[in-house]
């Protein structure tokens, strides 16, 4: 196993993998499939809990001890797809990650764990891009990211292309 840091990257030995994401509080974790041009190819691309499935992707729900994760199936997603992006968001409203330590967790499809990465010194952030699954030459990695946002997930979904519909004003 091996504890990354911020950037750090390692190859991926095995086909298929599950980002785990877990922290004291609840979070919803989710993942971009991302083009060379670091966009979704369309809303389609973002997986999480209400769309729980994409090309190769998937969501695996959590519950009690067990966090929310992104299962990649790299022999499945297409080829025009160069990395998966796997966020961490805050469930509460207002929430931020100051004094909350979430830590990914890179597992094999038998449960070993091949990576684990905690981001460090999180103060107002209330999204994280928290890893990424990426293919270089042909072979996938994993690199550790720890990326923060102030805005929430709408700010990580609309950097990368998703369109997020605004709540609507009140009447």
């Amino acid at each position: 196993m091996t504890a990354m840091t911020p950037g750090s990257n390692i190859p991926l030995a095995v086909p298929r993998v599950t980002v785990d994401v877990q922290a004291p509080v609840r979070l919803d974790v989710s993942g971009l499939l991302l083009t060379v041009d670091g966009k979704v190819r369309s809303d389609d691309d973002f997986v999480f809990y209400n769309q729980p499935t994409g090309p190769g992707v998937s969501h695996r729900g959590g519950g009690g001890a067990t966090p929310d994760g992104i299962v990649v199936d790299t022999a499945a997603v297409p080829a025009g797809i160069e990395k998966i992006v796997v966020t961490a968001s805050l469930d509460a409203p207002g929430a931020t990650f100051a004094g909350t330590e979430p830590t990914a967790t890179v597992r094999a499809d038998d449960g070993s764990v091949l990576a684990t990465f905690t981001p460090p010194r999180l103060g107002s952030e209330t999204a994280l891009v928290v890893m990424e699954v990426y293919r270089r030459n042909g072979a996938w990695k994993v690199r550790a990211v720890g990326q923060g946002y102030a805005n929430g997930l709408a700010g990580i979904a609309t950097d990368f292309g998703v369109s997020v519909d605004e709540p609507a004003a009140p009447a």
